[in-house]
């Protein structure tokens, strides 16, 4: 039945549809567990999806690994969590963060099994969604508000580019004047989540993916990625593992050529490594959609625009020229570190879409940081990369997805690092289906 590519990228609207059907939720959820969760969802637990990660590794595919707790817009609610502290269990976001350190230990053993100790080639790394670790996520878009009326106006897109000072308006003297008390409590405490995640991450030397979400959450995920990476990707020679710490850029937001380049800036300003994850953007319609019903949706965009490129070849089009600068930056960060200096930048490609994975093989061999070693026509490339390059440098995909690219670019490169992750969710059935319902 998975078999079927149609059914495979048609399958989570199929679910939506099916699990609202009253008298026949308990049928579908059986059906979704055998067809559906096996084909997009690692397992159940931490444990239970290690003989996954053996068998991708086997084919050298990495994981990035992922606690798929998601947030429902109509459901993510303090009320809720409440609810479960009332019946003597830990709300949902502190038992997220439990799991999320457990997952890193979880995902710091099995490289352990396979690299030991080297800080080089550890290719199971861990994702994190910030909207997971809130009572109410509104929490987040109450702090992006708060970013955005305390900026200087910019001709930077919405949600902008992060500055230097964005936390200032949640450490300042009078936060409680711009949000409710119980934002300013729970953000604080989220930050206080999120270092301890990071610091155990760095203390077992794995990979931390910040996820990226919707605009209106956006300014402030920024906020706290750039705080993070400020700390834990330091180039004081500390970090075994670098840069530690990656944030997603999405090219369908119309800020994403802009910030980048800022974002190098500021690296280079704050002396810390870069991580940069770029993906095209998952959220399109929703996006539209809030920017059209403003001023009574959930958008916060103060511009007449939407964030989002209205056309898929204007966002296209913004992935590719991101990733020929990404590669560009690569080849420079080498040169500079072959005087032993440190690594200042690594790059996740996150991308389903053949032309632009074609792209990036062409333009590594271009620039000389790959060496073609085979194939057949130009467009085959089978290219050969150094260490130096696949720790700076991987391809991803969902897993479940996009298969046979994997297969494809597992077989047109040459490393002793997988080149490949795929990532790849855990989780309850009832935790997952969020996850599910928003796979493109």
């Amino acid at each position: 039945m998975c078999q079927s590519e149609t059914l495979v990228d048609n399958s989570p609207k199929l679910l939506s549809v099916l699990t609202s059907i009253p008298g026949v939720k308990q049928v579908t959820e059986a059906l979704v567990r055998i067809t559906f969760f096996n084909q997009f969802v690692g397992g159940d637990t931490a444990h239970e999806t290690v003989p996954l990660l053996n068998g991708l590794r086997a084919m050298n595919i990495g994981a990035l690994f992922a606690y798929s707790v998601e947030v429902d817009e109509n459901e993510a609610t303090a009320a809720q969590e409440q609810a479960a502290i009332r019946n003597g269990g830990l709300p949902t976001y502190k038992r997220s963060v439990g799991e999320m350190i457990r997952c890193i230990d979880i995902a710091a053993d099995f490289e352990d099994g396979i690299v030991g100790n080297a800080p080089v080639g550890r290719r199971t790394w861990v994702a994190v969604k910030m909207t997971a670790l809130l009572p109410d996520a509104k929490a987040l878009v109450h702090l992006s508000q708060a970013i955005i009326d305390s900026r200087k106006k910019s001709p930077i897109p919405f949600p902008g580019s992060p500055q230097r000072t964005d936390l200032d308006v949640l450490y300042g003297p009078t936060p409680a004047k711009i949000m409710p008390p119980e934002d300013v409590e729970a953000l604080r405490d989220l930050h206080g989540d999120l270092v301890q995640i990071c610091r155990r991450a760095k203390e077992r030397g794995v990979r931390v993916i910040i996820d990226a979400e919707y605009s209106w959450y956006q300014p402030a995920i920024d906020a706290f990625q750039n705080s993070l990476m400020r700390e834990f990707n330091k180039l004081d020679g500390q970090g075994s593992v670098q840069p530690l710490i990656y944030g997603t850029y999405q090219a369908y937001l119309r800020r994403t050529p802009i910030d980048l380049v800022q974002s190098f800036a500021e690296a280079e300003a704050g002396g810390y490594a870069l991580g940069v994850k770029l993906v095209r953007g998952a959220y399109h319609p929703h996006e539209i959609a809030a920017h059209r019903g403003r001023p009574t949706s959930i958008s916060i965009s103060p511009d007449e625009l939407p964030p989002v490129w209205l056309k898929k070849e204007d966002t296209d089009r913004s992935y590719n020229e991101c990733a020929k600068v990404l590669v560009g930056k690569i080849k420079e960060d080498i040169a500079r570190a072959k005087g032993k200096g440190p690594q200042r930048l690594g790059v996740l490609f996150g991308t389903h879409n053949w032309t632009s994975s074609k792209s990036i093989l062409k333009e590594l061999v271009a620039t000389g940081l790959g060496k073609s070693v085979g194939g057949g026509p130009e467009s085959d490339l089978v290219v050969q990369l150094g260490d130096e390059v696949t720790e700076r440098l991987t391809f991803g995909q969902l897993y479940g997805m996009s298969d046979a690219l994997t297969d494809y670019l597992v077989k047109h490169t040459r490393s002793n690092a997988p080149m490949i992750i795929k990532y790849v969710p855990y989780g309850a059935l009832s935790e997952v289906m969020p996850y599910l319902d928003d796979v493109p």
